[in-house]
Order: structure tokens, then C-alpha cells, then sequence
């Protein structure tokens, strides 16, 4: 209540001053010489005068700009020099920040969500979608450490979360980093690495604690703790077990130090058939033997090697990859939050492929099936928006939503034996479905329709055929505003352009420019192949009545997209100011000429002259 009465008043207080200061500005008005200032500013040129205006507005606006930089927090300025180090990560959008961060890790066995909650799947369901209650990650606080400012993002190519928490101590920039990831090749591993950074005079002291979980039973295993709990469900029950680095408590930093902790947990999960119909006590306890026996090895291991595991198996998954150019129109679809929902759909989604304890014959069934992508994506591009498969993900709840929306709709558009190979098939049908490519009999068609390639795009790393080579295809737009294609291959590939009517072009690693064009029916843009005999055949199964190049697009949709106004480069506000400005400049001139002939003083047709020359005649 004091607080609400504190608010009121110091928007009372406010207000009070605007009076004042209006007041004073009126005064100010009423005490000018009008008709001194029409004619001191009269004196100068016009373009003097327009000059003197334009240095007027460019100071205005830099002041602008420099007090919106000033305004930062000392702690917020540390975060953002801090956050330089991803200035070029956040320009190619591999990277989510603002209203694109998404504050999940997972590898589809395992998963940490936006309240730091331990995730598992479970009943057959294809993605995390069971709360244990368990919090594995450590919190963080600095003691004594006053006023802060943080920022946290996710690095979509290597599925991490990382977060920057800086504190002005002294003047010098006092700063926390916290990364963690859920391993994508050892489906049981967490990993949380927390950096501390003093380059002040004096030592820090930070607490770093671990949430004690509620309804686990805890052992102790050395000096750890092992968690074990059994989750009934319907017709069956999920037992799991953890096991975590202790958190230190009470840490001190010294003073021009910097210290990295590591923190790893061990999560082990088995489903059983009945519902507590039988004895888990022997399932727990093995559990419990697993993780404690798996946290003994990882800890002899060196930790760059199981990061670089986990960095390279992303960096697989992330071979397919999609393309569309930045649009600054309002209520529009970008590369961000593309690469960020296919960022949720990989970490709710097993990558057995990758995985280390996988068995090689069930490896090898599974690449087989990946390998049936017939008629996968069998749909018009994914890139619709808004729609359902596109939207916020702030609550855990949506997020889940979204990826269970994603599969289901990739599973019955021809994707579903691609999916069974895991997240590696469900990167390349997300890649097929936003291009409007699906494989056919030997070939990959291509059918984004012409009135959408108003906005440059490509897709990369699309296997065709196998072993044979990946096909990269870029939608350009050139000075006419026609869209093209720039289409090349890591291996002996073969294309055509729509109606595939020209003869098709042999695709080498250096991109080949290709004419887009349209049929009527309307029939795929593009066709690429293994063979060139099968696009000759193919040629004689594509049956319309017109092909015809692709036409232009308007200017003002070009213009809109990549400035955001219809108008062109420069933003609505400025031909406002503009226009405004050029008006009231021609009224004040209108005025001051005005004002001069009503003075009658030099103007050649005053009464007092007409009467002069009246009377010379009459003489």
C-alpha cells in the first residue's frame, strides 16, 4: 500500500512540474517580438536557412540517441560489453535473444524447461512432457553485491543456454556467467558450467546452492547425494534416479581472479509395465547403481573432449539448414524464431543416430528408414504465417504444445518413416517443409509458389539420393525485382527449372543461376535429380499449357520488407517529420511576406506613391 501511495505521488510530483515548465513556455511565447523575428529571419536566404534547420534536426536526433545509450544501469552497460562477443551470432540469427530466447535444453531423453524443472518423456510420448520436481541447476547469488542487470540467450547451433549477470563494483565490471546443456551423445548427462569474473580490488564472495527436491528420496553415496522416486501413471510407472556435483555454498573469489566451476548430473530412467503392481525397490536400486557407476567415469574424463562431443553432434543436426532473409514489415515471419522453433522440435526429440550406447544393428535399421522420404513434406510450405505451428513460447506449456503441433503435422504429410530415425530425419523434414521440397522417385521437387518469393531464402545440406550428394538451392531477387535461383551440389547432381522444358544443368559446389519460371497448371520451380536421363523422362510426365518466366514483384512489397515502410529506405516518422517541416517553413514564409506588403513601406504600389503619380500626369 506505502508503495502504491509512493507511485501516486511521484506521478502527482510529475505532472506538477509539466505545469510549471508549460507555463513557463507560454510565457516565453507571449513575451517574443513576432514581427522582429519574421524579419531578422527574413534577412537570411532560403537555403541558408534550410541549411541551419537540417544541422538543427542532426543534432536534436544524435542527442537523441546519445541520452537513450546514457540511460543503461552502470551494471546493464557492463552486460552489453560483456555481450559483444555474440554481435555476430546475433546478426545471422544463430543465436536467440529478446523474445527468440528459448530457455530449454534437451536431447529427447532429458530435458531442463523454463522454471529449471528436470524433464523426462514418458508413455511413449515424443516429447518431454513429464515434471519431476527435480531442479538440477544451481543458484547463483553474490553477497553483497547490490544492483545487477542479466541477460539470457540461447546458442541454437551447439544447444546451450547461457546467461550474463554483471554487478558495477568500484567502477570495474564484477560478472557471473552460467552455461548448461543437456548432452546430445550421452543421453543421461547435464552439464552446467558457472564462471565467476573479479577484476575488482578486493575478493567476492558468491553463494552457490542447489534447491534441496521435494518428494525424493535422497542417499548418500560418497559426498553425494543419489535421488531416487518412483512416478505412478496410467498403467504404468516411471522410476529414475539422479545424481549431481555437490554445490560449494559459500564460495570466495579473489580479488583479480576468475574462477570456473563445473557441475554435472547423472539422470537414469526406467519405465515399468504395471502400476505399482510390483516390487520397484530392485529397479531404484539399480538406478541408483547406474548413476553413481556413470558419474565415477564422467568425472575422470577431461571436459573440453565431453563438450566437444556434445558441440559436434549439434553441429550434425544443424547441416540441414534453412535461409530467409531479414523482413522489417510489422507481423512477419524471421529467420530467429525459425531457427528457434527448430531448436525446441531437436531438443524434444531423441538423436539415436548420435547416441554412443546405441546398438549398430538397430542403428542400421534406423538409417534405412530415413531412407523411405517418399512424398515427405507433401504439403504447402510451413513458412504460412501466422498459423498455428508458429507462436510465443513464454510458458512451458506452449513450447510443448508447438513441438507435439510440429511432429504431428510432419508425421502425416510423409514424413513419418524420416521421423523415426530421430532428430536427424526431423531436421531434414523441417528443412523440406519450410522450402515446399518433397522427394519423388529419385528427385527433389520443389514447389514454393512465385507470389511468396518476395523475400530472398535458401535451403542447404538436402541429401538427394544416397551417398550421391546435398543439394543448396537460393532464391535471389535481381534489379528488375525478379526472383531467381542459385542452385548448386556437394556432389554429381542434376536440375531443372519449372516444366523442366531447358535442358538440365549438371550442379557443381560453385552455384549455377537459373531462371525461375511458372506453369499453368502451376507445377514445381524446380526439379533436382541424380540422373539427367531422369529429368529427360521426367520432362514428358509434366503435363500444362503454359510456361512463362516468373514476373517481377512490386516495388512497394520489396520496399516493405526490407524497410519496413511501402515508402522506401528511410522510415515513416522521417517523411512525416519532413513533410511537416517543409510546410511550416512555406507558412512562415507566406507570413513574412504578409507582414511586408501590409506595411506598406516598400512595396512600388502604396497609396502614397499612386497619389505622387497622379499628380505628375496632371501636370
Amino acid at each position: 500500500m506505502r508503495r502504491e501511495f509512493s507511485c501516486r505521488q511521484y506521478f502527482l510530483r510529475k505532472k506538477m512540474n509539466a505545469s510549471i515548465w508549460w507555463r513557463k513556455f507560454v510565457r516565453l511565447l507571449q513575451d517574443i517580438e513576432l514581427e522582429e523575428l519574421f524579419q531578422t529571419v527574413s534577412r537570411y536566404p532560403k537555403r541558408k536557412l534550410l541549411i541551419i534547420i537540417c544541422a538543427i534536426i542532426f543534432v536534436v536526433y544524435c542527442l537523441g540517441i546519445s541520452t537513450g545509450s546514457g540511460s543503461a544501469s552502470p551494471a546493464a552497460k557492463c552486460v552489453m560489453e560483456r555481450f559483444k562477443n555474440w554481435d555476430i551470432a546475433v546478426q545471422d540469427m544463430s543465436i536467440g535473444i529478446n523474445e527468440n530466447v528459448v530457455k530449454f535444453a534437451g536431447n529427447g531423453h532429458v530435458g531442463i524447461d523454463v522454471d529449471e524443472e528436470l524433464r523426462l518423456s514418458s508413455n511413449g510420448s515424443k516429447i518431454l512432457d513429464f515434471a519431476t520436481g527435480f531442479k538440477p541447476l544451481v543458484h547463483v547469488n553474490v553477497v553483497g553485491g547490490g544492483s545487477s542487470a542479466e541477460s539470457t540467450f540461447t546458442e541454437f547451433i551447439i544447444g546451450r543456454v547461457r546467461n550474463i549477470k554483471c554487478f558495477a563494483v568500484d567502477g570495474e565490471c564484477m560478472c557471473v556467467f552460467r552455461t548448461h546443456y543437456v548432452h546430445r551423445t550421452r543421453r543421461e548427462l547435464i552439464v552446467e558450467e558457472v564462471k565467476v569474473v573479479n577484476p575488482t580490488k578486493s575478493p567476492v564472495t558468491v553463494q552457490i546452492t542447489r534447491p534441496e527436491p521435494i518428494g525424493w528420496t535422497a542417499n548418500k553415496t560418497g559426498d553425494t547425494m543419489v535421488y531416487t522416486k518412483t512416478f505412478p501413471s496410467h498403467g504404468s510407472s516411471l522410476s529414475s534416479a539422479v545424481i549431481c556435483s555437490s554445490a560449494p555454498g559459500e564460495y570466495t573469489v579473489a580479488r583479480k581472479r576468475e574462477e570456473t566451476l563445473r557441475f554435472v548430473c547423472v539422470v537414469e530412467q526406467r519405465e515399468l509395465s504395471s502400476n505399482m503392481a510390483m516390487d520397484t525397490t530392485p529397479v531404484v536400486h539399480e538406478l541408483a547403481r547406474v548413476v553413481v557407476s556413470k558419474f565415477s567415469l564422467l568425472n575422470k574424463m577431461v571436459p573440453l573432449s565431453v563438450d566437444a562431443e556434445h558441440d559436434n553432434a549439434w553441429k550434425k543436426l544443424n547441416s540441414p539448414t534453412f535461409y530467409l532473409s531479414l523482413s522489417k514489415a510489422p507481423n512477419v515471419l524471421n529467420g530467429a524464431q525459425i531457427n528457434a522453433t527448430k531448436y525446441i522440435l531437436l531438443s524434444n526429440t531423441k538423436a539415436p543416430l548420435l547416441e554412443e550406447a546405441f546398438p549398430e544393428d538397430k542403428r542400421k535399421a534406423m538409417e534405412l528408414s530415413a531412407r523411405r522420404n517418399e512424398r515427405c513434406y507433401s504439403e504447402h510450405s510451413t513458412l504460412l504465417y501466422p498459423s498455428k505451428l508458429w507462436h510465443d513460447w513464454i510458458h512451458i506449456e506452449d513450447l510443448l504444445r508447438m513441438a507435439d503441433i510440429w511432429i504431428l503435422t510432419l508425421e502425416k504429410r510423409g514424413c513419418a518413416a524420416m521421423l523415426k530415425a530421430g532428430a536427424t530425419g526431423l531436421v531434414q523434414a523441417f528443412v523440406l517443409s519450410l522450402s515446399g521440397a518433397s522427394y519423388h522417385d529419385s528427385h527433389l521437387e520443389v514447389a514454393l509458389s512465385v507470389s511468396d518469393l518476395h523475400r530472398e531464402l535458401s535451403f542447404s545440406g538436402v541429401p538427394i539420393g544416397v551417398g550421391v550428394g546435398e543439394a543448396s538451392a537460393r532464391v535471389r531477387i535481381n534489379e528488375e525485382n525478379t526472383p531467381y535461383f542459385e542452385v548448386s551440389a556437394t556432389g554429381t547432381l542434376y536440375a531443372c527449372g519449372g516444366g523442366c522444358l531447358d535442358e538440365p544443368i549438371t550442379l557443381t559446389k560453385t552455384p549455377a543461376k537459373m531462371e525461375i519460371k511458372v506453369t499453368k497448371p502451376e507445377t514445381a520451380i524446380l526439379y533436382i535429380a541424380t540422373s539427367r536421363r531422369h529429368l529427360e523422362q521426367l520432362r514428358s510426365t509434366i503435363h500444362v499449357s503454359e510456361v512463362m518466366s516468373a514476373p517481377a514483384h512490386e516495388s512497394q512489397l520489396l520496399a516493405l520488407h526490407r524497410h519496413g515502410s511501402a515508402i522506401g529506405g528511410l522510415p515513416m516518422w522521417f517523411w512525416f517529420f519532413l513533410v511537416t517541416l517543409l510546410i511550416a517553413f512555406h507558412a512562415f514564409l507566406a507570413k513574412v511576406l504578409w507582414s511586408e506588403w501590409r506595411k506598406g513601406d516598400m512595396t512600388p504600389y502604396n497609396p502614397y506613391l499612386r497619389s505622387r503619380y497622379s499628380l505628375n500626369r496632371s501636370h
